[in-house]
């Protein structure tokens, strides 16, 4: 399970953020009215803490008055600027931020935007029952009998009809193994996300494609080496960027594995 609060409080810029032991016990303490049993420090996977910016309202007179959401604003010479914002309304910003420059050109559209019914990649051919379907096509490559239910839940969830497109990475290359003890990623996932989502260091792997560093940094540092010897024979690095990668790779889970004093 996961658990986080966001503060207002000011914050070092750095390039890795870690969250405070404060801020770690607050959580500990804060979720003990929502659960029946005590979780310890101990009991913690992962730590991680992130930096938002927030943006000031230039049409207000109090500094103070911050932003959270995003703000588009334009110019006297029309140029259109969205400041702000965050991942998950990112099709919003876009869609009044094009809404704005329309406005501001005096342009003519012949429709609406459309984004409300634009499937993301792998939404085409999605159902509630594909995880079944993936199961059942794919041959497991090392080892008899069919792939295990939890794996094929996890790659419909994650990559919806491009799941088939990982299981028969999996099977063409013998990549079908889980890449940590507990989790249901599986090697052909780093040769995917080399192949079809440029993905191009161990880093981004480990904590954008799979979030397995937010999840369980343990299993993180078990799936390291791996990801590191898959991703390289995809992308041909030689030795010395193999080592560079295992020791970055290495550098970031620290950041996961405890908080700040």
């Amino acid at each position: 399970a996961g658990s986080g609060h966001t503060t207002d409080s000011e914050s070092e810029i750095t390039f890795n953020p870690r969250p405070s032991e404060k801020d770690i016990e607050f959580i500990l303490e804060a979720i003990e009215d929502y659960l029946s049993v005590k979780v310890r420090r101990t009991d913690v996977s992962s730590a991680w803490s992130g930096i938002r910016p927030l943006i000031s309202n230039p049409e207000s007179s109090n500094t103070s008055d911050l932003v959270r959401d995003h703000l588009i604003m334009s110019d006297k010479n029309g140029l259109v600027t969205i400041c702000g914002g965050k991942w998950t309304t990112y099709r919003l910003m876009a869609e009044q931020g094009v809404d704005r420059a329309i406005l501001e050109g005096g342009l003519s559209p012949e429709r609406k935007c459309q984004t409300n019914n634009l499937r993301v990649v792998g939404g085409d051919g999605y159902h509630i029952a594909l995880h079944t379907e993936v199961a059942q096509e794919y041959t497991v490559p090392h080892r008899p009998g069919a792939i295990d239910t939890r794996v094929a839940k996890h790659l419909t969830s994650a990559y919806g009809d491009r799941a088939k497109v990982v299981t028969r990475i999996a099977e063409d290359n013998k990549l079908g193994q889980r890449l940590a003890r507990g989790h249901p990623q599986i090697e052909a996932e780093v040769a995917y996300a080399a192949r079809y989502e440029y993905c191009t260091g161990v880093e981004d792997f480990l904590a954008r494609r799979t979030r397995l560093a937010f999840l369980d940094v343990r299993a993180a540092e078990q799936a390291l080496p791996r990801v590191v010897q898959i991703m390289g024979k995809e992308l041909g690095w030689g030795w010395f960027r193999k080592r560079r990668e295992l020791k970055q790779g290495r550098e970031l889970l620290k950041t996961f594995a405890k908080g700040t004093e």
